[in-house]
């Protein structure tokens, strides 16, 4: 199967790779439907998420970079 990935998605997985926590981009989305999949079993994907602040790619950036986890 082939993905197109919008450019700040590829960034997001390569910062991830970056930060030590995953191997590869396959391991980056298995977690990532692992856990909307637990999230969907919870129920909790509708009301809350819709709620949920959401944070740029930057802010994202800025955290992981002050945590030392990026360069």
């Amino acid at each position: 199967m082939t993905i197109e990935l919008k450019p700040e998605q590829q960034r997001m997985i390569d910062l991830a790779i970056q930060s030590g926590a995953y191997r590869d981009t396959d391991e980056v989305i298995a977690t990532a439907l692992s856990m909307l999949a637990e999230d969907i079993e919870d129920g909790v994907v509708s009301e809350v998420r819709r709620n949920e602040q959401r944070f740029t790619l930057t802010e994202v950036e800025a955290e992981l970079r002050a945590l030392g986890k990026v360069r």
